[in-house]
C-alpha cells in the first residue's frame, strides 16, 4: 500500500477510535437479575398446585373431614388396593412425612423425612401382604390464623377388630387456603419408638 494511503487510513482509525470508545461507554449495561428464592418457590408451588390431584370436597372441607380421610384412606385388609390418588390429594405440594424413631443405642431420636409419594410406593407393597388399620383415639388442636397444629393419638391393628399392635401420636401441620384444608407435614412416633406409653395429656414431661 502506498505510504500516503497508509497514513490516511491510520489517521482515520485514530479519529474513529475515541468515538467508538465513547459509544461503548454510553451503551446501556445489561440488567443484572438478582435471584429471588422466595419468588421462585412461589412459582413452583403455583405450578405444583395446578398438577395436584383434585380432592373430594367432603375430604377437605374441615379439620375433622381431612383427618378422617387420612386415617380412612390408609386403612384396609391385606391385599386391598388403597386409593393413592385420594391420599395424595390431601397433601399440599412439598409436604413431608416424618417418622421419629429411637436409634438402637436409645439416645435421642432420628427423623427420616420422605414424601407422600414415597409413602404410597412403600406402603402399597406392605399393605399387599398384611392388613393395616389406623384409628384416631383422641385429638388436641391449636392454631393461629389459617395454620393449625393437631396432635392426633392413634392405635394400629392388622385386623379391624383385632388386637392393638401399636399406639402413637401423629403431629400434623394443616393450612386453610380459603377454599380447602391441606396437610403441610406429618411427623409421628409410637410407644415402641418413644419408649413410653402414649399419655392422656400430650404435654412433654
Amino acid at each position: 500500500m502506498p505510504r500516503p494511503l497508509l497514513a490516511a487510513c491510520c489517521a482515520a482509525a485514530l479519529l474513529a477510535a475515541p468515538a467508538a470508545v465513547a459509544q461503548a461507554q454510553s451503551a446501556p449495561k445489561p440488567a443484572v437479575t438478582t435471584p429471588n428464592p422466595m419468588k421462585d418457590a412461589a412459582e413452583r408451588t403455583r405450578s405444583a398446585l395446578q398438577l395436584a390431584p383434585a380432592a373430594r370436597p367432603e375430604d377437605v372441607r374441615s379439620i375433622d373431614s381431612l383427618i378422617g380421610a387420612l386415617y380412612d384412606v390408609i386403612s384396609g385388609p391385606a391385599g386391598q388396593a388403597r386409593d393413592w390418588t385420594r391420599f395424595r390429594s390431601l397433601f399440599h405440594p412439598g409436604a413431608q412425612m416424618i417418622p421419629i424413631r429411637r436409634p438402637k443405642d436409645g439416645k435421642g431420636a432420628a427423623a427420616t423425612p420422605f414424601t407422600p409419594d414415597d409413602y404410597a410406593t412403600s406402603a402399597a407393597v406392605a399393605f399387599d401382604k398384611r392388613g393395616f388399620f389406623e384409628k384416631e383415639t383422641r385429638r388436641e388442636v391449636s392454631g393461629y390464623g389459617d395454620m393449625v397444629q393437631v396432635l392426633s393419638a392413634y392405635e394400629t391393628r392388622e385386623v379391624a377388630s383385632g388386637p392393638v399392635m401399636a399406639t402413637g401420636v401423629n403431629s400434623l401441620q394443616l393450612v386453610f387456603d380459603g377454599q380447602r384444608w391441606w396437610i403441610l407435614n406429618i411427623a409421628w412416633t409410637d410407644d415402641k419408638a418413644a419408649g413410653v406409653p402414649v399419655p392422656k395429656v400430650f404435654t412433654r414431661k
